[in-house]
Formats: structure tokens, C-alpha cells, sequence
């Protein structure tokens, strides 16, 4: 989306329809993707020189153009005496040869966009990935100094080069980052539905690809959340939350629900507890091999119970899915957790191997 968005802008500047307002957003952009702004900027370049050409050439026709009206006037353009010879050279007009400048300029833009694509191919081809099981959770630490902690089902993947001007990385799953501060190359965390723009702070984001939204947690510091569908840019304090859901909703995707789009698919909010202490934060609590859920349903809560415990979970009867819980789960077995379950509901399930079938 930002991709396109980068080169529909850069488009309009090349024709010089561009806005002020649309120089701002590219030069934000470019500034939010370094991995677009190379060849950005190569082409910007080549199609200069183009113009630069093109002005000469119709300097040279301005002339002539000059010359013939004043021979029609009857104006002398100037005279040579006879006695003095001239010599005879051939003369061939420029304009081929801004023709072939035209041309090799194209080569270039070609050469250009099949050298950019080749090294992205490279690059993604050497791309660092880590990755985290069911069950399981990791840490690590990157090479600009930013610590990462891993959740479980979740995959970081970031260029080899990182660090070295490029500091941006991918997440499918959650992670806790606690950023190593630089002032002239913040990092950005792509995920499905944002983008997080960072220079130093301790955040929390939750983007597994089959729950319902996005979320990004702020602990300490600030931290900028660009929303992928609409461009829309917010700035978090501490100990507030942005939630974004995965898919538009069937109302927000007209032309003629703008407003509602931003009000339904993106909410702010604060941080949860779910103990006294202030440091008992719900969003982070995985941190502390603990599972807390407030007033979920069954088939959120069982997506959770097979990312902590490393199962899968079925239901047989879907009406058990609508149901809700709140609690926490730390030091439980999944055979625990479900019988602290049925103390409130009222279900059977079986244990198949890694599966269980709820009832």
C-alpha cells in the first residue's frame, strides 16, 4: 500500500501536479520507507536530466524560430566577404542527439528498476528470521542494540544489513520491544495493519494474522502508529493503547463512510490491569508466563490456551464458543486450566494427543 502510494506521488511530482500537501506526504513516506527512497531518488535524477535536455532543445527551436522571422522581415543576419573562404562542414542538427539522450534515459530508468528489483531479491533473499512455536518464547538482541521478546506463534524478520542505516523489521505475531534510542534512524515495526515508528521506548505489539486486531501497547516513551488503509498518523503517551482491526468492516469499505471507516477500525485507549500493582499489565503479562483474559469468548480464549500451552483446541459444539471468561492462568497445566474453566461453564472435553475437543 505505502509502496504504491510512494510512486503515485512521485508520479504527480514528476509532472509538476503534485501539491504542497502531496510533496509533505512523499517526503514522509520516503522518510518511513528508506528501502523505497534509493530508487526514488535515482529516478527523480534520471528524469531531470531528461527535462534539462528537453529545455535545450526548445531553446534551439526558439531560435530558429527567431532567425526565420527576421529573414522574412528582410533583416541581415550578418554578412561574410567574399575573399574569404569558408569552410564547408557538415552540420547535423542536436535534435537526434536529444533524441538519443531521451532514449538512453529510458535504457537507464529500465536498467534502474530491473537493478532495484534484482537487489530487493537479493536482499529479502538474506532476509534474518526468528521465530518462536506454540508453547514456547525467546528473546533477542538486535544489532543496533534493541532487545526483543519474543511471544509464542510469532515470526521477526529483518534485512542483514540491519542496523546499518536500515532499521525496520517485520512482525507477524507479539513481540516487547525495548528500543535502543537513535536519533537519526528511528525504527519501524511493519505489521499487517500498521506501521510503528520508534526512536527509543519500550512498546508492546500484538498482530497475530488470525485474530481480529492489532494492537500496539505503550509502556514508557512515544511512539507514532501510521494506519495502512487511511495513512492516518497517532501519536501514543504512555500507558495507552491503539487497537486496529485486521479486516474492514463491510461498511467502512465505501467511498461514503470515510468517517466511519477511522471511528470503527481504529480505537485508543489505556493500558489494563489485572492486579493492584501498576506494573500487573495485562498486555505484557505474557512476559511473566501468565495468561490473563478479561470477558473473552471461548474461541478467543482457545486461540490463546494453544499459542500458551502449545495445543490445539476443537470445538464440537459451536454454541460453547460464544461463552466468556475472565481469569488467569500462570502456573497451570491445560488440563488444570480447563477444569478452572468448567467450574463457570458447563462443557466436557477429551485430550487426543496435542488436540482437545471441547464438548
Amino acid at each position: 500500500m505505502n509502496t504504491r502510494r510512494i510512486w503515485e506521488l512521485m508520479a504527480r511530482k514528476l509532472a509538476n501536479e503534485a501539491t504542497a500537501d502531496e510533496l509533505q506526504e512523499l517526503s514522509a513516506l520516503l522518510r518511513d520507507n528508506p528501502d523505497t527512497e534509493l530508487p526514488a531518488g535515482l529516478v527523480d535524477e534520471l528524469w531531470q536530466k531528461t527535462a534539462a535536455a528537453t529545455s535545450e532543445d526548445s531553446a534551439m527551436a526558439a531560435h530558429d524560430r527567431h532567425i526565420s522571422r527576421m529573414q522574412a522581415m528582410g533583416i541581415p543576419i550578418g554578412h561574410v566577404p567574399a575573399e574569404t573562404p569558408i569552410p564547408l562542414t557538415a552540420i547535423r542538427s542536436r535534435r537526434p542527439y536529444l533524441w538519443a539522450a531521451a532514449i538512453s534515459t529510458g535504457v537507464l530508468l529500465c536498467m534502474a528498476a530491473w537493478w532495484w528489483t534484482s537487489a530487493k531479491k537479493n536482499s529479502n533473499a538474506i532476509t534474518s528470521e526468528v521465530t518462536t512455536r506454540n508453547g514456547s518464547r525467546t528473546s533477542i538482541q538486535l544489532a543496533d542494540g534493541t532487545r526483543v521478546w519474543l511471544n509464542a506463534g510469532s515470526k521477526l524478520s529483518y534485512s542483514k544489513d540491519f542496523g546499518k542505516g536500515d532499521r525496520s523489521v517485520t512482525l507477524s505475531g507479539e513481540a516487547f520491544f525495548d528500543v535502543a534510542k537513535q536519533a537519526d534512524h528511528p525504527l519501524v515495526i511493519h505489521t499487517e495493519t500498521m506501521d510503528i515508528r520508534v526512536l527509543g521506548t519500550r512498546f508492546n505489539v500484538r498482530s497475530y494474522p488470525e485474530d481480529k486486531t492489532t494492537e500496539a501497547s505503550l509502556i514508557t516513551g512515544s511512539i507514532e502508529a501510521i494506519i495502512k488503509h487511511n495513512a492516518t498518523r497517532i501519536i501514543l503517551k504512555p500507558s495507552e493503547k491503539i487497537v486496529v482491526l485486521n479486516q474492514l468492516p463491510a461498511v467502512a469499505r465505501s467511498a461514503k463512510a470515510q468517517t466511519a471507516k477511522a471511528e470503527t477500525t481504529v480505537t485508543l485507549s489505556h493500558v489494563s490491569y489485572y492486579a493492584a500493582q501498576t506494573t500487573a499489565i495485562t498486555e505484557t503479562s505474557w512476559m511473566d508466563n501468565k495468561l490473563v483474559f478479561k470477558d473473552e469468548s471461548f474461541t478467543e480464549l482457545a486461540q490463546q490456551m494453544e499459542r500458551f500451552f502449545g495445543v490445539k483446541v476443537r470445538f464440537d459444539n459451536p454454541q460453547l464458543q460464544q461463552l466468556r471468561f475472565t481469569g488467569i492462568f500462570e502456573q497451570e497445566t491445560v488440563q488444570q486450566a480447563l477444569s478452572a474453566l468448567q467450574l463457570t461453564a458447563a462443557f466436557r472435553y477429551e485430550i487426543q494427543n496435542d488436540t482437545i475437543i471441547i464438548h
